[in-house]
């Protein structure tokens, strides 16, 4: 019987190979998250930081397969742009030698996107200014039932997530001077830990199901053990240390975590008193919303908020969100302070401006005082003439 034979420069030309591929990996930061299908690698980074607000709501492969109504798709694509469109000025002492607009998801990520679109300018500059027309740091949305408000709350959550997924974490954790492996928090609250923890796995998760997650980030879940117990975990945690946490800013920090965003649902239902005993900050009163957003707020500035310009900037929101209760709500103390604080973001929206309705666009005046129709016969007459067009040429 005849010995095997060995094939030594084989083996050792295939050990070289390997380790030219395990170098080539760590040089371009390659690597498999555990359930994902493909490599995350400095390529792919970069390519999804530069995917637009419009394609990440339109693409199937982001947030396109679901029937998003137009009027949430065109607030979402406002508040990305406000956050993300960068002014670029590249100058030559007293000369301007570009001067444009960059989409980025950051300071340092549009200053790196200026120098690759501009070379030759950046290269002869003395001087490159980047700057934002508005610095939003709180998002209040004040809006009526069945309006899809966590909906559209899970939707901003899914794109915070992602950006904290693929930004090179070295340019992004520059400004904030944090160690690399800092666990990233997105907080979310609701009148109770329980109302929270079903927001996070009823409305999050099944957005973070998609192809895009799917690839390089699906979270550390086991969904049938959620579905056979029925019990959710007290956290969606994502590679990269990045964390949903259901619960409050100082349960997050027991934890370890630094809130970089935060969301507060149905803040005008959390609990209020016309006496000072609960408040932390020795107000007066005490409403819960309101403290719950000023400690979730300070904590996020004293993690993730850097000057630039001159104006503190955030690396993410604070999120409040609610149907109305009474003139005194907190999203409308909000209202009114975005009238002189451009900081904050603050829409309230009609119900039939929200929804998608088969409306004709006829309007009639109306005293609420006296509960009477105004005009009667001009109603009257526009209404007879809708009725006699035909069911397939109404409005759509």
């Amino acid at each position: 019987m005849g010995r095997k034979k060995l094939d030594a420069w084989g083996d050792v030309a295939s050990d070289i190979d390997k380790l030219i591929d395990v170098a080539q990996r760590q040089v371009d930061g390659t690597v498999r998250y555990e359930g994902a299908r493909k490599d995350w690698d400095y390529a792919a980074c970069q390519r999804e930081m530069d995917v637009t607000i419009e394609d990440l709501i339109d693409d199937d492969y982001y947030l396109g397969a679901y029937n998003i109504w137009p009027a949430i798709r065109d607030e979402i694509i406002d508040i990305w742009h406000k956050r993300c469109d960068f002014n670029v000025r590249i100058k030559r002492g007293g000369e301007t030698l570009k001067e444009d607009t960059i989409y980025a998801l950051s300071f340092e990520h549009a200053k790196r996107k200026a120098q690759e679109r501009w070379p030759t300018q950046t290269a002869e500059a003395t001087g490159l200014e980047i700057y934002r027309n508005s610095n939003i740091h709180t998002i209040c949305l004040e809006l009526p039932k069945g309006t899809g408000k966590d909906f559209e709350m899970s939707l901003i959550m899914w794109l915070l997530i992602r950006e904290y997924l693929i930004m090179d974490r070295r340019e992004f954790f520059a400004p904030y001077n944090l160690d690399l492996d800092t666990t990233i928090a997105v907080i979310l609250m609701n009148r109770t830990e329980e109302q929270a923890r079903d927001v996070t796995f009823k409305e999050i998760l099944p957005r973070v199901r998609c192809p895009f997650f799917l690839d390089y980030f699906p979270p550390h879940v086991d969904l049938e053990e959620i579905e056979n117990t029925r019990r959710y975990p007290r956290e969606l945690r994502f590679p990269r240390n990045v964390v949903l946490f259901p619960g409050t800013g100082a349960a997050a920090s027991g934890l370890g975590y630094c809130v970089a965003s935060s969301c507060i649902d149905e803040a005008n239902f959390m609990a209020k008193s016309a006496t000072s005993k609960q408040s932390i900050y020795g107000s007066d009163s005490y409403d819960a919303a309101q403290e719950a957003h000023n400690d979730l707020f300070q904590r996020m500035e004293s993690r993730f908020g850097a000057l630039r310009n001159g104006v503190m900037t955030y690396a993410g929101f604070s999120i409040v969100i609610s149907s109305s209760r009474t003139q005194n709500d907190f999203t409308q103390v909000l209202g009114r302070r975005s009238a002189k604080n451009n900081g904050i973001y603050y829409k309230r929206i009609p119900f039939w401006e929200r929804k998608p309705l088969n409306l004709s666009g006829k309007t009639f005046e109306f005293d609420v005082t006296n509960q009477q129709i105004l005009n009667v016969k001009e109603a009257e007459k526009d209404h007879k003439a809708l009725q006699a067009i035909p069911d397939n040429l109404q409005p759509d």
